[in-house]
């Protein structure tokens, strides 16, 4: 049997008590999550998952939600052009707003 180490970290009480009760969903203790998010950065040779810089506020949700679900209709292929330019950072939101608010209030 593998010699075991003890890793000592801390989290505010809401974060553990959340996780805690997410693992215990999953079947899992969060010394078992612990030792499964370890591995699999092993097993990666980095990071088990995609770490980005957040790039967008509130603002850029709520600006792609509203364009997702204008009155329950799917957007048009040009507004979804639009939001794909701003994704790519093409345009910035101002200019996409502008742009999509003349094409919905006609």
């Amino acid at each position: 049997m593998a010699k075991t180490e003890t890793v000592h970290t801390r989290v505010t009480h809401d974060i553990k008590q959340q996780a805690d009760s997410i693992f215990s969903r999953l079947g899992l203790t969060t010394s078992q999550a612990i030792t499964l998010f370890l591995t699999a950065a092993v097993n990666k040779n980095g990071m088990p998952f995609e770490l980005t810089i957040p790039s967008k506020t509130e603002e850029d949700l709520a600006f792609a939600t509203a364009i997702a679900t204008v009155d329950g209709v799917e957007p048009s292929e040009d507004a979804k052009e639009i939001f794909r330019l701003y994704k790519k950072g093409i345009i910035d939101i101002k200019t996409a707003k502008y742009i999509l608010k003349g094409m919905y209030t006609k």
